[in-house]
C-alpha cells in the first residue's frame, strides 16, 4: 500500500468519525460539565455527565425527581436542576418545605436527596407561602442546594422545549461513575 492511499484512508476515517460524533451530539447524547454549587451534595463542580437528548423525543413529559439540563428563557447557558413540580400541581413553599396538592392529595414533598436541614425558601417568581398552580406543559425545577441555587424560584416555570435532556450518566470523577437515578 502506498502512502497516498494510506493518507486517504486516514482522512476518510477522521471525516466519518466527525460526522458520526456530530450526529450523536446533536440527537442522541452529549457530555456536560457541572459548574457551580447549585446541585450539591449530589453533583459538584468539575463533574462530567452525559445528557440523554433522545429520550425526550419519545417521552415528552418529565417525572418528579428527574434531573434535567435546560436553557432558561433568553439565555444560552445550560443549567442542571431537579424537576419537583408537575403540570397541574398546586405548588407551595412554606416553612422550609415544598408542598404539593394534586389529584393524589396534599403532601409535603419527600426530598431525601437534599442535605440534612436544607431550608427551601421562596423567590421572585415563586413566593414564600403563596400557592401556585403549575400550568399545563410547565414544570418547576429546583437545585438541590437551595441556599445558592438560581432555579424556578427566581426563573419561573420551564417548558419541555427548554429542556436539553435528562441527566443519564456521570463519567467523572472515576469514583462516582454510574447511571443517575
Amino acid at each position: 500500500m502506498n502512502i497516498k492511499n494510506f493518507l486517504k484512508e486516514i482522512l476518510e476515517t477522521i471525516i466519518t468519525s466527525l460526522i458520526v460524533l456530530i450526529v450523536i451530539y446533536s440527537t442522541v447524547a452529549m457530555p456536560e460539565l457541572v459548574w457551580g454549587p447549585s446541585m450539591e451534595p449530589n453533583f459538584e463542580t468539575g463533574e462530567r455527565i452525559i445528557v440523554d437528548k433522545l429520550s425526550k423525543l419519545f417521552k415528552t413529559t418529565f417525572e418528579r425527581g428527574e434531573i434535567v439540563v435546560f436553557k432558561p428563557q433568553g439565555s444560552s447557558k445550560h443549567l442542571i436542576k431537579r424537576i419537583v413540580g408537575l403540570p397541574g400541581d398546586i405548588f407551595k413553599i412554606y416553612d422550609c418545605k415544598v408542598y404539593i396538592s394534586n389529584e393524589n392529595g396534599k403532601f409535603a414533598l419527600d426530598e431525601y436527596y437534599l442535605a440534612k436541614d436544607t431550608c427551601t425558601k421562596g423567590g421572585a417568581q415563586i413566593l414564600e407561602g403563596r400557592s401556585l398552580k403549575i400550568p399545563e406543559g410547565n414544570y418547576v425545577a429546583l437545585g438541590d442546594n437551595r441556599e445558592v441555587s438560581m432555579d424556578g424560584r427566581s426563573l419561573g416555570f420551564i417548558t419541555p422545549d427548554q429542556v436539553v435532556g435528562r441527566v443519564a450518566f456521570r463519567f467523572w470523577p472515576i469514583d462516582k461513575i454510574g447511571f443517575v437515578k
